[in-house]
């Protein structure tokens, strides 16, 4: 595969008493990777007790290469990792020590299995978790007066979600957050023409026909100030993929990649309340009359519905 002698040279080079795996899109045999995406990597060190340490290098690339690759690297022991639920994983791929001792478990093939034993039990609950949202929405919106860009947020970012999980469902894998967009494509190509015409109709609700360089360009710089002072390195890999669909005009790409930040840091009410304005920008919310709604909110119900 594509990359690996770069992550052995990395492994080798920076943490040659560890067991490692690469996971992500470079470790997906079925995504084109984009030259902006990171190695990510999960390193276990037997004797490492504290919680996960995040580490990023960041290495130049070829002398013709205007992108870096940046490795980001989690340190954790054994008893973290089987801890942690947020580190789930469908592929990856093993690069042990040179000298590995002899072990009964594998702790990474364990996760792994562990991961696809809930696969869609996790699936489930988070269809139902969108078909509880939408039933919340769907009282809002009989109310005599309402909040239509509040509605019109949380739509979209129920949409989001949708999509994922047609994902999730078809492809029986996790979402690639830089290709949702490409993992889609292959849900289109192999499903029936119903599922089909209920992904474009989730996809126009979530704006994609209107996808371009300024509708881009608005977004990104309202996610730049929502972002504020928090210019972790992880915002700045999301800065920078954002950069790149846009100088690639891969227009769909970048805000994908935006209103998925959006789903998995923007949830709480407190954060929609605290920075609607911005958050309105940032996901290119319109007004809408209260029958489009409605409309949009029996869509995703039904679309929930039927993953069921």
């Amino acid at each position: 595969m594509k990359g690996l002698k770069e992550v052995i040279y990395f492994l080798q080079k920076n943490l040659p008493q560890t067991d490692s795996i690469l996971l992500g899109c470079r470790a997906d045999e079925s995504i084109n990777v984009h030259e902006c995406c990171e190695y990510n990597i999960i390193s276990i060190d037997d004797s490492y007790s504290l919680k996960q340490i995040s580490y990023y290098f960041d290495e130049s690339g070829p002398s013709n290469s205007n992108h870096n690759k940046v490795f980001q690297v989690r340190l954790l022991s054994p008893k973290v990792l089987y801890e942690n639920d947020s580190i789930r994983y469908s592929d990856f791929i093993y690069f042990p020590r040179p000298f590995l001792r002899g072990i009964e478990n594998d702790h990474f093939k364990q996760k792994n299995q562990n991961y696809r034993k809930s696969f869609r039990f996790g699936l489930r609950k988070e269809i139902f978790s969108n078909i509880c949202d939408l039933t919340l929405l769907s009282n809002s919106l009989s109310k005599e007066s309402v909040d239509e860009y509040l509605i019109s947020f949380k739509l979209k970012m129920i949409s989001l979600k949708t999509i994922r999980n047609y994902i999730h469902l078809y492809l029986g894998k996790e979402h690639r957050p830089s290709h949702i967009k490409y993992q889609l494509n292959s849900v289109i190509q192999n499903q029936s023409i119903k599922i089909r015409e209920r992904i474009h109709s989730v996809l126009e609700t979530i704006g994609m026909h209107r996808a371009n360089s300024s509708t881009l360009e608005r977004s990104e710089k309202s996610l730049r100030l929502i972002m504020g002072g928090n210019q972790s390195q992880t915002n700045r890999l999301i800065l920078n993929k954002v950069v790149f669909f846009k100088k690639k005009s891969m227009y769909v790409d970048g805000l994908l990649l935006i209103y998925n930040y959006l789903v998995d840091n923007f949830q709480e009410i407190e954060q929609v309340v605290s920075y609607q304005q911005l958050l309105r920008r940032t996901a290119d919310i319109d007004v809408k009359e209260k029958i489009t709604l409605k409309n949009e909110l029996s869509l995703l119900l039904e679309c929930n519905k039927q993953m069921v």
